[in-house]
């Protein structure tokens, strides 16, 4: 069975005590470029505005492009803003072996690896009946030409595709998201520039943890009797003796 990976660092093995997890908003994620679209061009938006104010002539509305432009550009931030006030995403990936990521995440492999049952019905998506909650699983797309905003009424507007962009550089991840609205969260802590939000991801959806390769015996033990308590598999990663690879015992 294909699982879902979390690879987190030694800190975070309070999740094996309380179940939280962060779901970080996009302007808190490792990447500059999260959930940015491409920017519309100075001539984009005055087209725009020729064109939305050719739409209302009998309003004899006067059109001021560099106070129009301004206010699009306004916009646009406000747009980014509302995202990082209103939504966040846990990473996870397909792959538990992949050594920059035991590298970047696991503090040099001293941490763990959480893999999780896709199929378990925390993973499915969710939309409350007054939409103002929702959860939605999806893969990450990889791509060289970042998201551009849809600047002809007769476009397709933009929904995920924003938030699930991710440029060529970031495919050695395979990344999947789980992506919720953070009045979903069990648990806020302020702070600044940004708000943490912790969900809680169920011990039951575990299937198996990976612990690192630099582990110290302590914690390892610790994540040794948490999976003999709760009937989880245990994997101990080492380096490959042959390849560039992990491997696990």
């Amino acid at each position: 069975m294909n699982l879902y990976y979390k690879y987190l660092p030694p800190e975070r093995l309070t999740y094996l005590d309380n179940e939280l997890l962060r779901y970080t908003q996009p302007i808190d994620l490792n990447d500059p470029f999260e959930c940015l679209p491409k920017k519309p061009s100075e001539k984009e938006f005055t087209d725009i505005i020729k064109k939305v104010s050719e739409l209302l002539p009998k309003m004899g509305i006067p059109l001021n492009e560099n106070a129009e432009i301004l206010e699009l550009e306004k916009m646009y931030r406000e747009a980014y803003q509302n995202v990082n006030n209103d939504i966040g995403i846990l990473s996870l990936t397909k792959k538990w072996n992949n050594t920059l990521m035991w590298a970047h995440y696991t503090n040099s492999h001293k941490g763990f690896c959480v893999g999780f049952d896709p199929k378990d019905e925390y993973f499915q998506n969710f939309l409350s009946s007054h939409q103002k909650k929702s959860k939605t699983i999806m893969e990450v797309v990889y791509s060289d030409k970042r998201v551009e905003i849809p600047m002809e009424l007769s476009e397709k507007k933009l929904k995920f595709e924003p938030f699930i962009t991710k440029s060529t550089d970031w495919k050695y991840e395979e990344e999947v998201r789980v992506i919720s609205t953070l009045n979903m969260s069990d648990k806020k802590i302020d702070c600044n520039p940004v708000n943490i939000h912790l969900f809680k991801v169920p011990h039951k959806s575990i299937k198996e943890i990976v612990a690192g390769a630099n582990m110290d015996e302590k914690n390892e033990e610790l994540i040794k009797d948490f999976c003999t308590k709760n009937k989880i598999e245990f994997y101990k990663s080492k380096i490959s003796d042959e390849q560039f690879n992990m491997q696990r015992e």
